[in-house]
């Protein structure tokens, strides 16, 4: 007989069409740290939600303790002794931390409001092992992110479950505080606890763990020790992206990014086109085709950085999600790369001011837009793509593209872009009077695309456009973003698909764990292993 506290077997949940666990069998060993880590969207968080009863399988069986438990509700597996956290803590604000600890559910409630001193004693026990017994009196929503981590884990603890589920436990955290929630893990891992925990640190993965599960695509691709799994091509490539020609090295995908100027000829603009050192071509010399996107920002030249952020400081809450981020836009595609949970779409919503910036500065040119908004930022010409391109599914095509050009005044600046847009994509000129819903997968991202060239913003911020497309349909998308910087953009891409990102950037960031890691132009990421480690966060 295994001795695994916690199994599944073939365990599946679905979507609609989509597979978001694909058969999952692991197993959790009693009395160990078992690390999950995976690129966004590999399935981590609807396992954990799965295999604690706030989702219903659509197949396969989970097991805890010796007893299937598929089916029974969170609560039933609560007190079965199966407990979980969630990356961002929700305790109850207005009440006290002990309060919060006192409001669990446990044996000692027997009746109406009544609490025991037996449960008295619980919370005070988890407040002094904790460390959080000077903040016992203060109202939740008054401690820090840190605070509010440890006492979710306190909340859980009350219950005093044999296996715990922790979801980035410690996200957002500064690093003394984060030791100390380590510390603690490896005290309560020593008095027999077994933990699951989803983790985007490597750090924490690397120190804390005894075996690591590597997630892609709704399956385990790769299991074992933190030093096995990392050097293997596989979870490379769930991190990466597949390398589409195995016999070109990292470098080599770079070489249009390593030419000099005197090396770019005429026909590499296009007709009528100039291009920049970077290889972007210049939004004044395309004339006519790029309609209205020079006008935007008139004081902005093609080879500035148009926008300049500086030690940027942002999050949700008490949650701290970008801490002392400074990064540019560039001539030319600027990629940020870097994990799940490291904060580029959060980063990039502060950029285009959908997220207020806590502190530091953000300059658009000469302008400073720190504390404007992403309806006031579309003036100054930028504009962002939603990771799902946000398209109006029950308006026609036509209908969506005027939408992007609705505060120019002038119809013939309207027209000129709209000509620009489907010369760009002629896929969309014979759908005009069509429905969003009914255009395929890569026509609805062609639409989003046009849409937001129809503003005249001359930088575009694209989170994750790939996301969820084909392998064909991914290709679209960089000929695209190519396309935008042939117009005479500036685009900055938040890509998962590293190693496909890196054959059309320019210039590079990589994030971990809210922090920069890298920046720099992208033929410095030649070494794919030293790519790797900054990617990961590997020391």
């Amino acid at each position: 007989m295994s001795d695994y506290i916690l199994e599944t077997a073939d365990l599946t949940k679905t979507f609609g069409e989509l597979i978001a666990n694909d058969g999952i069998s692991l197993g959790v060993e009693r009395g160990e740290v078992h690390g999950i880590i995976g690129p966004n969207g590999s399935g981590k968080s609807t396992f954990f939600n799965t295999v604690t009863g706030f989702y219903d399988a659509d197949g396969g069986q989970v097991f805890f303790d010796g007893a299937e438990i598929t089916g029974m509700g969170p609560d039933e597996i609560a007190r079965n002794g199966l407990g979980r956290t969630f990356q961002i803590a929700s305790p109850f604000t207005d009440l006290t931390v002990r309060e919060n600890l006192l409001s669990v559910y446990t044996e000692g409630l027997g009746s109406g409001l009544r609490i025991t001193d037996e449960k008295r004693d619980r919370a005070q026990e988890i407040l002094e092992r904790l460390e959080i017994e000077h903040i016992a009196e203060h109202e939740a929503s008054d401690i820090s992110g840190g605070q509010q981590q440890l006492l979710e884990l306190g909340r859980i603890l009350m219950l005093d479950p044999q296996c715990i589920m922790l979801d980035e436990p410690t996200a957002g955290v500064n690093p003394a505080l984060q030791n100390r929630i380590l510390e603690h893990l490896r005290d309560l891992n020593e008095d027999g606890k077994t933990f699951v925990i989803i983790e985007h640190d490597m750090s924490v993965i690397s120190g804390l763990t005894d075996c690591v599960s590597v997630l892609n695509q709704g399956q385990v691709v790769m299991q074992g020790d933190f030093e096995t799994v990392t050097s293997d091509d596989r979870v490379r490539e769930a991190y990466l992206g597949e390398e589409t020609d195995p016999d070109a090295g990292l470098g080599e995908t770079l070489d249009r990014n390593t030419r000099s100027s005197t090396e770019i000829t005429a026909d590499d603009a296009g007709e009528g086109g100039t291009v920049t050192a970077s290889g972007g071509a210049s939004a004044a010399s395309n004339g006519g085709s790029t309609a209205g996107l020079s006008e935007v920002s008139p004081d902005v030249t093609s080879t500035a950085k148009r926008l300049v952020a500086e030690d940027i400081v942002t999050g949700y809450g008490n949650h701290t999600v970008i801490d002392g981020v400074s990064v540019e836009s560039h001539d030319g595609v600027t990629c940020i790369f870097g994990p799940n949970g490291s904060g580029k779409s959060t980063l990039l919503k502060s950029l285009v001011g959908a997220v207020p910036v806590w502190s530091g500065s953000i300059s658009y040119g000469e302008t400073d837009i720190t504390e404007t908004n992403a309806y006031q930022n579309l003036d100054h010409g930028m504009v962002m793509l939603p990771q799902d391109g946000g398209i109006f599914g029950n308006l026609t095509v036509r209908e969506n593209l005027l939408l992007g050009g609705y505060r120019v005044d002038d119809r013939s600046v309207r027209r000129e872009r709209l000509d620009t847009v489907l010369d760009a994509f002629p896929a969309l000129e014979d759908k005009l009077d069509a429905d969003g819903r009914s255009l395929s997968g890569g026509q609805q991202m062609m639409l989003s695309f046009g849409r937001a060239m129809m503003t005249g913003s001359d930088l575009f911020l694209l989170d994750e456009p790939s996301a969820g497309l084909s392998p064909s349909l991914v290709d679209d998308v960089f000929d695209m973003t190519e396309t935008l910087v042939e117009q005479g953009v500036q685009v900055v891409l938040v890509e998962q698909n590293v190693r496909e990102a890196l054959k059309i950037a320019d210039h590079v960031y990589i994030l971990a764990q809210g922090e920069l890691q890298f920046g720099g132009e992208a033929h410095e990421l030649r070494d794919e292993d030293d790519l790797v480690e900054l990617y990961l966060g590997l020391e």
